[in-house]
């Protein structure tokens, strides 16, 4: 497997196939195709562009590939970065296919939050000044991450999350000019301990931390959902309407995720026991979006013409209750209804601005429709022992 090839499954795991793009060739011009980056993922205003450099004929000799990490990694790889926000920049929109196979366009001037991402597989000859390359700083691309491509695997490996991914990257771009102008020399691992455990600089050794981790999958991952939300939606005309939906989850950290699923799990584990419970809902104010988790009221019927026509209005329905009754802009609505020994899971996807309702007022003054709210403080990342190291 190419360090192409392996990216870009990596990148699809983490961030889906509908937000990955590893075929990037574009004609900006009648007969002239050029490569917009050697991977791009793209989420909303968010964009991550990759070039990717692989030593394919490694020598013995340090100097030889000192050689190749300044050439191909440092000079090469930061040349196509600064063409690819050029192509950005002078095409109105560039049309990619995703991993879905799904034709998107992609505009520049939408895109407000650029990563720049050089990911390098170097051979074991490599000096260490040259592994402990970390940025590089452009002065027509900003500044410009560069990674070994374990160093990258570990990051994703990681954090699973692509928000937490976005505010690593933020998080790195910060720390690391400070670091090298205070002759601070650390390794990767070292970064990521100290962006888990909210440290304001990483130190050398904190990588010894990382077992004291803990990774939690079970209790936060939304994967087993979200990779199969396109399966799940009828979808005759080849709509990528759900990846809005996708988006919504896509902007949530680690710590919403798992409030997400711990109510998502209550709610499947209801319905599975023929019980009543009430819908939940929770807000992430910096994504000014609402989302509701609800199970199927048992005396409502679920199956047929009637079950579907009722399904559809009910997840509209507390959707749009939960949206209004926490004032967000967008709603995401998940509802769960039992047929037989499998479960429907229904979707609902609402975007429009908060405005006073009398009618929804009402309903909500006059029904324990959801159950008391509370504001709190989530934490994304858990340590063993007391809190973080």
């Amino acid at each position: 497997m190419t360090l192409e090839e392996f990216t870009a499954q990596l990148n699809a795991t983490t961030f889906w196939k509908e937000f990955t793009f590893s075929q990037t060739r574009f004609f900006p011009r009648p007969k002239q195709q050029v490569e917009l980056a050697d991977g791009i993922v793209k989420i909303g205003s968010l964009a991550l562009l990759f070039q990717l450099k692989e030593r394919s004929q490694e020598t013995a000799d340090p100097d030889v590939e000192r050689r190749w990490f300044q050439g191909k990694v440092l000079k090469k790889a930061t040349s196509q970065i600064k063409d690819s926000l050029r192509y950005l920049s002078e095409n109105e929109e560039i049309r990619l296919t995703n991993g879905q196979s799904h034709e998107i366009v992609v505009k520049g001037a939408d895109l407000q939050d650029i990563k720049k991402i050089v990911v390098f597989l170097a051979g074991r000859s490599l000096p260490q000044d040259c592994w402990k390359t970390k940025f590089h700083v452009s002065t027509t691309a900003g500044f410009i991450h560069v990674m070994a491509a374990h160093d990258y695997l570990g990051i994703l490996r990681t954090l699973r999350v692509p928000d937490d991914v976005r505010q690593y990257l933020e998080y790195r771009e910060n720390v690391l000019p400070r670091l090298e102008h205070d002759g601070v020399v650390v390794e990767e691992p070292d970064i990521m301990v100290a962006f888990l455990s909210e440290k304001d600089l990483p130190e050398p050794g904190l990588r010894e931390n990382m077992s004291a981790f803990v990774q939690d999958l079970d209790a936060f991952d939304l994967t087993f959902i979200m990779r199969d939300l396109h399966s799940r939606i009828v979808n005759p005309d080849g709509s990528t309407d759900y990846y809005r939906i996708l988006e919504e989850f896509a902007r949530l950290p680690r710590g919403l995720w798992r409030e997400v699923k711990t109510r998502f799990v209550k709610s499947l584990s209801a319905s599975k026991r023929g019980e009543a419970i009430r819908p939940f809902r929770l807000a992430f104010p910096k994504s000014d979006c609402a989302f509701m988790i609800a199970s199927l009221d048992l005396e409502w019927p679920a199956t047929g013409a009637d079950g579907l026509r009722m399904r559809n209005n009910a997840v509209a329905m507390f959707t749009e209750a939960a949206k209004y009754d926490l004032k967000t802009q967008r709603g995401v609505g998940i509802l769960m209804s039992r047929d037989g020994e499998f479960f429907h899971i229904d979707w609902c996807f609402v975007d429009e601005p908060w405005a006073p309702n009398a009618k929804m007022d009402d309903l909500l003054a006059t029904t324990s429709l959801f159950r008391p709210t509370r504001e709190r403080m989530v934490d994304s990342f858990l340590f063993q022992g007391c809190g973080s190291p």
